[in-house]
């Protein structure tokens, strides 16, 4: 479980971040984190691995501060996509899977079928795609190898920073389903992090709207349709109403 607990950011030129954010993110459930550009949801994101500080307030793993965890151990522990995969590109796609477990020291011959275990899961073919370099796959491809990369210690909590934002829609639609259909698998903790309302509605359990650097509205699909906080929250899902398949 992760919890923020009265959670604020200052950046030092006095410019507030976020404010006051009290949130509780279940295990084994995706929560999103919704919101337009500048709004702090990438920040809030970012504190649960420590890419960034909270100023005031807690942020908690399983009932321990990470400021108390050992930064590179707690980082090890948490998977982390975004949307520039940002694969290694002298490495090969076994190679960059292999990072986090080779830190955490596991056995060559654990590492070798975790890489054929996740590249089938991702839908890769180990064979075609292990010796393959990231300047040879397609964007999609690379995302899936970005996936498995984030996966490859089993972490319990995966970090998804607008993993999709940058594919066309078809890969993109492709992949959001095969995030959904890979919870049902792994049942791990995922952040993830999309200014897409669409995307939000289909993919979280939870659904956290944040506007200007405070938490308006979370909740499930359900009851912000049904129940919208404010008049920003009606703006935000308004223009999809006229999709109904995403309101049933």
């Amino acid at each position: 479980m992760i919890e923020f607990i009265n959670v604020g950011m200052t950046y030092p030129n006095g410019n507030v971040g976020l404010k006051n954010i009290n949130l509780t993110i279940n295990e084994s459930e995706i929560t999103v984190f919704i919101g337009l550009s500048g709004s702090g949801k990438t920040t809030l994101l970012k504190m649960i691995n420590r890419l960034e500080d909270n100023t005031t307030g807690e942020v908690k793993i399983n009932g321990k501060n990470v400021k108390d965890y050992n930064i590179h151990k707690m980082r090890w522990d948490i998977g982390y996509a975004l949307q520039q995969v940002a694969l290694f590109p002298h490495m090969t796609v076994e190679e960059n899977i292999a990072i986090v477990p080779e830190l955490k020291k596991w056995k060559k011959e654990k590492i070798d079928t975790r890489i054929n275990e996740l590249l089938n899961m991702v839908g890769l073919e180990p064979k075609k795609y292990r010796k393959r370099n990231p300047s040879e796959l397609s964007g999609g491809e690379a995302q899936r190898v970005g996936i498995a990369r984030a996966l490859a210690a089993d972490p319990k909590i995966i970090l998804m920073d607008e993993p999709f934002s940058a594919l066309d829609p078809i890969t993109r639609a492709n992949l959001q389903e095969d995030v959904k259909k890979l919870q049902k698998q792994i049942h791990k903790t995922i952040v993830f992090v999309t200014h897409d309302i669409e995307e939000a509605f289909l993919l979280g359990d939870k659904i956290c709207i944040i506007q200007d650097g405070e938490l308006i509205q979370s909740g499930t699909k359900h009851e912000i349709i049904s129940n919208p906080k404010n008049d920003f929250v009606k703006k935000f899902i308004a223009f999809k109403k006229k999709e109904g398949e995403i309101y049933e």
